[in-house]
């Protein structure tokens, strides 16, 4: 798969993310070291591709035969000569077009890994994107509620100098302003964690645009026939089937490799010496040799035979990933309905009505027809469903990036 090909890959797996992401996985791409080692190796065995079924080349001899050995000249001996001989060998038929087809078989698989590589390149910087927006989201809401919780202690401080509210409403107020504000540290760290998966990615370290300041469930697709997908876009399954068409043209090669290599040469002596009975003129000879196949046979044999089960292996191991994609189809979007539909439940429901009941709390509480108690636990039941919704809904996109890792593609809209 060339360079190109990969570009023209990267908009079809990136799905609908934010421009930020797009940036990224085109970054990775671009600069990954692995996939500039994997593109390499494919360049390489595309370079021996040509070179496969090549004959070996030819011989040509020089030989100064025949002479005496008292007297080493051409006209000491009727039979002393000069010949050339040139030799070649001959390949059993069809040899040469089955070692260019079993070279190239190898370099597509390199290139279908070079596709797999990508997509799950792809994925990775995309869930690691999203959770990283999920980090500063979740890091926004919390220090938007420190900012509301001191807002309280401060009027909680003031009511309990003039005796109207008690110690504990201080000290429950200044253990969550503190429990919060040291939350804030564990999203630093876990910011540091995502950027340095995102440096190991992109093989440099990421200039990150800022993210998104809210985020909103993406909706599941509806059922379809996956494995049917999967066969057309994943990369990985073309490369498993590449594996079963390199291991039954491995054993075509072995078995054209059985049959036994003719070679022939053809000679030219050249002679001086003459007589009464032999006036010393040049001669010609011609012949072949066929070896004789002692264990050349047994081990063609055995060649075949072990391409044989490699084509097996490869073809069980191509049913046991359609079964994967299944498998794994089946639990992404489980985890994609649970999380959208939590998402739209918090979202529609529960922090509205979260909401009117704080506002109502507060409202009842300037007054004195509500206590503390019930203010405090308003406000933290509005942060946790707030932390929940986000979390829901960057797992939607989560979960989206997921089943393209498995089908090669976004699952919504993709055809078979």
């Amino acid at each position: 798969m060339s360079f190109l090909a990969l570009l023209l890959l990267r908009p079809a797996l990136a799905g609908d993310v934010p421009e930020t992401s797009e940036y990224l996985v085109e970054q990775a791409i671009t600069h990954s070291p692995s996939l500039d080692a994997l593109q390499a190796r494919e360049q390489a065995l595309r370079s021996q591709v040509e070179a496969a079924g090549v004959w070996a080349d030819p011989s040509v001899s020089l030989e100064y035969s025949n002479v005496p050995l008292v007297s080493p000249t051409l006209s000491s001996s009727m039979m002393a000569g000069v010949q050339v001989r040139a030799f070649q060998t001959l390949r059993p038929r069809g040899w040469s077009a089955l070692a260019q087809e079993h070279a190239a078989l190898e370099a597509d698989a390199a290139g279908l890994a070079i596709g797999e590589a990508t997509l799950q390149l792809t994925v990775s910087v995309q869930q690691t994107w999203w959770l990283l927006v999920r980090s500063r989201l979740l890091q926004a809401v919390t220090a938007e509620h420190i900012a509301r919780a001191e807002e309280l202690l401060s009027a909680a401080r003031t009511r309990y100098e003039t005796g109207s509210l008690g110690q504990h409403a201080v000290l429950r107020l200044e253990v969550l302003s503190a429990q919060l504000t040291d939350g804030l540290q564990d999203f630093t760290l876990t910011e540091q964690e995502l950027l340095a998966a995102l440096t190991v990615a992109i093989g440099e370290r990421p200039s990150l645009q800022p993210t998104p300041a809210s985020v909103s469930p993406q909706p599941p697709p509806e059922d379809r026939d996956w494995l049917a997908i999967a066969r057309t876009h994943r990369p990985l399954l073309e490369r498993l089937q590449a594996d079963t068409d390199i291991a039954e043209a491995s054993g075509a090669l072995a078995r054209a490799d059985g049959r036994p290599d003719i070679s022939v040469w053809a000679g030219y002596r050249v002679r001086t010496a003459e007589s009464q009975s032999d006036r010393g003129e040049d001669l010609v000879s011609v012949g072949l040799s066929v070896p004789i196949p002692v264990g050349s046979a047994d081990r063609a044999d055995a060649a075949v035979a072990a391409a044989s089960q490699q084509a097996a292996a490869a073809g069980h191991t191509l049913q046991a990933a359609e079964v994967h994609i299944d498998a794994n189809m089946e639990t992404t979007l489980a985890r994609w309905i649970r999380a959208d539909d939590k998402a739209t439940h918090y979202r529609d429901r529960l922090i509205p009505g979260a909401q009117a009941v704080l506002e109502t709390t507060q409202a009842d509480f300037s007054v004195g027809r509500a206590d503390f108690a019930s203010l405090f636990e308003a406000e933290v039941a509005l942060l946790s469903l707030k932390r929940a919704y986000i979390i829901a809904a960057t797992e939607t996109r989560i979960q989206h990036a997921a089943a393209i890792a498995t089908l090669g593609t976004s699952p919504l809209g993709a055809q078979p």
